[in-house]
């Protein structure tokens, strides 16, 4: 069981996942899982995703279309992580994000 649980809904988004994957992959805490949700693209954002999956860290979940909010709750579903952060598909973190929220949540004893 991976430490957190990383979700990415995503549909046609190949112009930004490749950065948004990235930043994941090159966080500084490395116990996580990364489930890329893919809610029934039809560009190339599979094709893209495909060359992340020999990580062990990174999962693909297809779908066929139910939304953001329904690719957002496959994450929560599929995911086993103490805890869950979500990123956007076009969206990018700062090497240190997790590594500094992990800290945060287990110095002040929340849930």
């Amino acid at each position: 069981m991976a430490r957190v649980s990383i979700s990415i809904p995503c549909y046609n988004e190949e112009r930004w996942i490749s950065e948004t994957i990235e930043s994941v992959l090159n966080q500084t805490f490395s116990d996580f899982e990364l489930l890329l949700v893919d809610d029934g693209s039809t560009d190339n954002t599979a094709d893209i995703i495909s060359e992340y999956t020999d990580d062990p860290r990174v999962r693909y979940i297809y779908q066929e279309n139910q939304g953001f909010a329904g690719a957002r709750n496959t994450g929560l579903e599929e995911g086993d992580g103490d805890y869950y952060a979500f990123i956007g598909a076009d969206d990018m973190w700062k090497p240190t994000k997790l590594e500094q929220q992990v800290a945060f949540l287990e110095a002040n004893d929340t849930d």
